[in-house]
């Protein structure tokens, strides 16, 4: 290994050794002005080849408002095992969701444990009692677990129970009369799940377990047609919750939440569901305020653009009206508010005042922190002062845990108290343990007006690269990669990369694009993208690379080109339509083929929006529209491609499958193309597991460097 690598592996393993922090919570503590904080952290272990979780929990003073100290940090280490860990409201109990494999062997089973301050003292084996199925895991999008307010019951999510099912051939199965009667000739029926990084999660439901009895509650009255998820207790024993529709068929729902969904009611006291949501709308991430009057939740139209900008609905839990508190914005002007951004909403979101509610946005290149005050409809942004981002993962009593990130600082935790409203903006953060320096790397933002190249109906759209250089003063000139980013409707902000960072500090400058079609500029820059791809999206790619290199520090004839997913499609737009421009390439999951991709993705319906067609559920791809998907693929320009590239695969991706860059491979190679092939099993489309998160680190380096030097 030549020293550039041996450099780079060093590099890689200084950044990877910094832990991430995934969220932090406040917990009950019952102490004047002290403060119990616990967080969850993930650590990559090269030498284990896995990512390794572990607690640690904080004691924070407060000598006077918005004056914290840390005085205490504890480190333990997590079990893996453990699905769900949830305080009671009231501090005394946590209930905890353990996943078990009997060392003999057999089918995985589930407990249910309640812990007080000292011992386990109840534990529940609920698959034994055959209600549901397995309990769904908590994947950001279905899975929950929540106290009831008197902390006598549980509310989760599980798969729903299926019947029994057996051969017609099966004589050990024989029907009894006093057994539940197995189902003959279905054991191999087809189980349509919900796609990309939600494998084997088909028909949910919703579970109460009375903690007294032990009986375990499925509700039976909602829909059969509906999946549901992200439930919460209401004050009287009710429960609010999304259910997803998945009749016909299910499309995949991750980076999606533009799929026919909507809040429901289910009353305790007779069973009833009711909708609270608008009808044909995509409706999701319900919360209530304290004291129960008012319920916010995020709003999209169903279908178009996966990520287009969102609406922040309140519904009036006593007179039954919704409304809009933050609307979609279609072409904010300068720095204006650009619009809602987001998925999801933290689990507690409200200011103490029960008036303002606090949540995760992106602000154009940042992301940042939007209050909203439910009266007056304000909109007040909390953005990283530095140019960096903010994300909250709690609030409560108006203190809020954040995480704080840039591109040359890793992210750490800490605690800032909400300002009053109107002030909002001011507010200060305190780190909850030592930052890591900051690396050498410095990085400005670049605007682009393409004037030369207006929209036919939305005109000329603003949109942005960050370009990121590292401080060493003696290099006069950088080799450089372009970077844009997947979706197409996602965006780069200044948030840490692991990637970039180890790319920077190992010698390149980095530009990321975010090109019209990217979240966070208004929802006309977003829709200004679809029929446009493969033209509009590379053209501002080019024109940001074509100017950058124009610089001083760049050197102009050492450019590279990397990116994922719509990135990747890019990235093989790029070297085909600007043959000899760059002189190396690398794509992770790369569309190549939108007519092909059609029918093997998860998310038929992006080939038929971005190619700028309607998606319905009966859509059949015609000669015609294949054709037009074709026109707008990269494959078509394989044969002009002078680049060497290198393709990533991850396996076991659903949503941009793997027979998408294997094909392109072939092609270049029957060519004569310089190409090489890498795939990663147990990686989906984002590859992220340890081994195979280092080793495409290293194998990009190698490869620009054995064609840029």
């Amino acid at each position: 290994m030549n020293a550039k690598l041996t450099s780079a592996v060093e590099v890689y393993k200084r950044l990877v050794s910094h832990p991430d922090p995934v969220v932090a919570w406040f917990s009950y503590n019952g102490i004047q002005n002290q403060m119990s904080i616990n967080s969850v952290w993930n650590q990559s272990d090269l030498d284990r080849l896995e990512k390794v979780k572990f607690t640690k929990s904080y004691l924070v003073s407060e000598s006077s408002p918005g004056k914290f100290e840390v005085n205490h940090r504890n480190i333990s280490s997590s079990d893996s095992n453990i699905m769900y860990n949830e305080e009671a409201p009231s501090g005394e109990f946590n209930a905890i969701i353990r996943k078990f494999t009997p060392k003999k062997g057999g089918e995985e089973k589930q407990f249910i444990e309640i812990w007080n301050h000292c011992k386990k003292i109840k534990q529940y084996d609920v698959l034994s009692k055959e209600k549901h199925g397995k309990i769904c895991t908590k994947d950001g999008q279905f899975g929950c677990l929540h106290w009831s307010k008197d902390e006598t019951k549980l509310l989760y999510v599980s798969e729903r129970k299926t019947p029994k099912m057996a051969s017609y051939f099966d004589t050990k199965k024989a029907d009894k009369p006093e057994e539940e009667q197995p189902i003959r000739g279905h054991e191999h029926d087809f189980k349509q799940d919900w796609g990309e990084q939600l494998v084997g999660k088909h028909k949910l439901a919703l579970n109460i377990l009375d903690l007294n009895s032990g009986d375990i509650n499925t509700l039976d009255t909602i829909p059969e047609d509906l999946s549901v998820g992200q439930a919460i207790w209401t004050p009287d024993g009710g429960i609010i919750f999304v259910g997803w529709k998945h009749e016909p068929y299910r499309l995949g729902l991750v980076y999606c939440p533009i799929r026919p969904s909507a809040v429901y009611l289910w009353d305790s006291k007779t069973s009833n569901i009711k909708q609270l949501s608008d009808e044909n709308r995509a409706s999701s991430s319900p919360n209530l305020s304290p004291d129960g009057s008012k319920l916010i939740y995020l709003d999209n139209q169903v279908g178009g653009p996966h990520r287009q900008c969102a609406r922040l609905m309140m519904y009036d839990m006593k007179s039954g009206t919704n409304t809009v508190l933050v609307d979609v914005v279609k072409n904010p002007k300068a720095d204006e508010f650009p619009g809602i951004y987001r998925q999801s909403l933290p689990q507690r979101c409200w200011a103490a005042d029960g008036k303002r509610v606090v949540f995760n946005s992106v602000w154009r290149h940042q992301a940042g922190i939007l209050v909203v005050d439910t009266e007056t409809k304000k909109i007040t942004p909390i953005l990283c002062k530095s140019g960096g981002c903010l994300k909250i993962t709690d609030i409560h009593q108006d203190r809020m845990l954040v995480v704080r990130s840039n591109i040359n600082q890793q992210p750490y935790f800490s605690i800032s108290q909400l300002p009053e409203s109107g002030k909002e903006s001011s507010a200060e953060f305190l780190p909850l343990d030592d930052p890591e320096p900051p690396l050498d790397i410095s990085f400005k933002i670049l605007k682009f007006q393409p004037t030369s190249r207006p929209h036919p109906t939305f005109g000329v759209n603003e949109y942005e690269a960050i370009l990121a250089i590292p401080k060493d003063v003696e290099q006069k000139k950088w080799p450089l990669i372009v970077f844009p980013h997947g979706g197409p409707h996602s965006v780069h902000t200044t948030d840490f990369l692991l990637l970039p960072a180890v790319f920077m500090l190992s010698g390149f400058a980095m530009v990321y694009v975010n090109y019209r079609g990217s979240c966070g500029y208004g929802d006309d820059n977003i829709r200004s993208l679809p029929g446009r791809v493969g033209d509009q999206d590379v053209k501002d790619c080019q024109e940001v690379a074509e100017s950058v290199i124009k610089l001083d520090q760049i050197d102009e004839n050492k450019v590279a080109v990397f990116g994922g997913s719509h990135g990747g499609f890019l990235t093989a737009h790029l070297i085909g339509q600007y043959p000899g421009f760059y002189k190396a390439a690398c794509c992770r999951n790369p569309a190549t083929n939108i007519a092909v991709k059609i029918a093997t993705t998860d998310i038929p319906d992006w080939c038929y929006v971005e190619a700028g067609f309607e998606f319905t559920y009966s859509s059949l791809p015609t000669g015609e529209k294949l054709t037009e998907m074709w026109k707008m693929s990269p494959m078509q320009y394989v044969d002009k491609v002078e680049t060497p590239i290198l393709i990533m695969l991850g396996l076991e991706d659903a949503r941009v499958p793997p027979k998408q860059g294997e094909e392109y491979y072939k092609q270049l190679r029957a060519r004569n193309k310089k190409a090489r092939l890498i795939g990663y099993s147990d990686n989906s489309h984002p590859i992220q597991t340890v081994e195979a998160s280092a080793d495409s680190c290293i194998n990009i380096l190698d490869w620009f460097w054995q064609h840029l030097d």
